[in-house]
């Protein structure tokens, strides 16, 4: 019976481990954005590029590039990321936009 518990508690333990990560290209950066989260499963809405919804479930993240046009030929000049966490979230691919439930917080990291 103990071991049984102890299977099955390790066996929790793995699988809340387990996160499944995007890398989303976008139109304003040279930089994509990084999507994880447990579960990620994406809606099709069109045949046009970028034209998908994200649904997140489970300690989403989503790291977004901090870059600015600057010198010749308007390089980007990237530094940091804005990250987002929320307990889900949906994020529209061709828009950027992100709506987050739960605990929501965006913070700036290097």
């Amino acid at each position: 019976m103990k071991l049984c518990l102890a299977l099955a508690i390790c066996s929790l333990t793995l699988a809340a481990q387990e996160m499944q990560h995007v890398t989303v290209p976008t139109t304003t950066s040279v930089r994509p954005v990084d999507v994880s989260a447990h579960e990620i499963v994406r809606e099709v809405a069109g045949q046009q590029p970028y034209s998908s919804v994200l649904h997140l479930k489970g300690s989403v993240e989503i790291k977004t590039p901090v870059c600015l046009e600057a010198g010749a030929n308007n390089a980007q000049h990237c530094s940091g990321y804005v990250v987002f966490r929320a307990d889900e979230a949906d994020m529209n691919e061709q828009s950027g936009q992100i709506e987050g439930r739960g605990r929501v917080t965006v913070t700036r990291e290097k």
